[in-house]
């Protein structure tokens, strides 16, 4: 059974309301299954277009979906370009359609818009006009459409609580496409609301220590010469509170850490299959149990547990420098199950290498409750994730910008050598995707 645990659940409330506004967003979240509820689905050889704004441009938050779905499904040939361009509302996009979305002969278009729509105001007609002739013309390619609503502004707001009246609007505006995508039976997915929380409860103070009884030292007289006047000056615009844990980038543009709890939201209102693979072996090399991979040559020698594994599908490849968006969403790791579980290894502390490399400094408690590898930031799997983010942020920077840009000029020369160029970063794309057989060497620390 998939999990609808909410991806905010590891955030802790400061007060009772807090706490009710946790647990409505909760209710946002949960995944509430209907026979006639859309799905998306991807089959072999899918296009799928990722459309939107400049937050879609930064080509971050699109990148890590990408890649969570080209290591779950090594298989399916998937391929993803980004229409994203900054400041644009849905007339843009309605206006760039034929070259900068049909042309890609997609199978999927998610749209992304609502953080530059809110501009014209409160009432947020306008802009689900504009989607509802999005959705027409994706369905006229033929391919199926993806609502996405805009994220939150990072500047501190919660549900009732707004900071601005940009973050306030996203709000009638979420609610509206929610509406248009049920009118229409089309995949929607709201980020804003649980974000809202999220990020709003990342801004907060930490609950102060006890504070020590002040103590009034003894006055003292000194003389004071008078003061000088003090000149005016301009007002000084109020700043957001600062995160706990930093989101990168601006209020509007998150950094790494904001865009992977960004693209975690998104998988998570899309279903996805949260599986890679579990294996478990007892500390003698008995092979207990695997789902979606292989274990061979398992033993144990010289107090070292040993075994090759060969999984179906890789784990959610997350960068170094987004580590942190682990802590700020815990259960992110929860759409990455990519489990080693050793029941009954002596106490102690035990140090794990994979391919050689060192890869974790473990319990045998850690062990024994199911080890979810996609924690791990060093090693054979970091390098690997390395490779295929850094092959993506290749795809979608210079030669998808080539592309479209030969797209747009009507230049076919230049149009067969962008395909060309997509297509060979592809293959090597595919390859790093595969998953390779992994040697796995456990021994208690000395």
């Amino acid at each position: 059974m998939k999990s609808t645990i909410p991806l905010w659940k590891g955030i802790t409330m400061r007060t009772i309301r807090l706490r009710t506004i946790f647990l409505l967003a909760m209710l946002l979240s949960v995944a509430v299954s209907h026979a006639d509820e859309p799905a998306l689905t991807v089959k072999p050889n899918d296009v799928w277009v990722m459309a939107g704004d400049s937050i879609t441009a930064q080509r971050l938050h699109s990148n890590f979906i990408e890649a969570f779905y080209r290591t779950r499904y090594p298989n399916l040939n998937l391929h993803f370009r980004n229409s994203g361009i900054g400041g644009n509302r849905t007339n843009h996009i309605l206006a760039r359609f034929d070259y900068d979305v049909a042309a890609w002969k997609p199978t999927i278009v998610s749209i992304e818009l609502g953080m530059n729509d809110v501009g014209g105001g409160d009432d947020p007609k306008g802009y689900i006009d504009g989607m509802r002739q999005l959705i027409q013309k994706i369905r006229a390619l033929p391919a199926q459409p993806v609502l996405i609503s805009s994220s939150p502004v990072n500047d501190g707001s919660l549900p009732d609580q707004w900071k601005s009246d940009r973050c306030r609007r996203l709000h009638p505006y979420t609610e509206a496409l929610q509406k248009l995508a049920a009118e229409e039976k089309v995949v929607f997915v709201d980020q804003y609301h649980p974000l809202l929380v999220l990020w709003g409860n990342n801004k907060l103070p930490p609950e102060p220590a006890a504070a020590a009884p002040a103590v009034t030292p003894p006055a003292v007289t000194t003389p004071t010469a008078p003061a000088a006047p003090v000149p005016p000056t301009a007002p000084v615009r109020p700043r957001p509170p600062a995160d706990r844990i930093p989101l990168g980038g601006d209020p509007v543009h998150p950094g790494d850490v904001g865009q992977y709890t960004m693209a975690a939201t998104i998988l998570a209102a899309l279903k996805v299959d949260r599986e890679v693979s579990a294996a478990t072996v007892r500390a003698d090399g008995t092979v207990v149990e695997v789902k979606r991979c292989k274990i061979s040559d398992a033993a144990r020698r010289d107090g070292k547990l040993t075994f090759t594994r060969l999984d179906e599908a890789g784990p959610w490849p997350i960068a170094l420098r987004a580590r942190a968006a682990l802590d700020l969403m815990p259960a992110m790791a929860d759409l990455s199950r990519y489990t080693l579980t050793v029941p009954d290894l002596a106490p102690g502390r035990y140090r794990v290498a994979i391919n050689g490399q060192p890869a974790a400094v473990l319990t045998e408690k850690e062990l024994a409750a199911g080890w979810n590898m996609t924690t791990v930031f060093q090693g054979a799997l970091a390098e690997r994730s390395t490779t295929i983010l850094g092959l993506i942020r290749k795809l979608q920077t210079g030669l998808n910008q080539e592309w479209r840009a030969a797209s747009k000029a009507k230049d076919q020369a230049k149009l067969d050598a962008a395909q060309k160029a997509i297509e060979e970063c592809e293959t090597q794309l595919q390859a790093a995707c595969q998953p390779q057989p992994l040697r796995f060497e456990i021994e208690m620390e000395k």
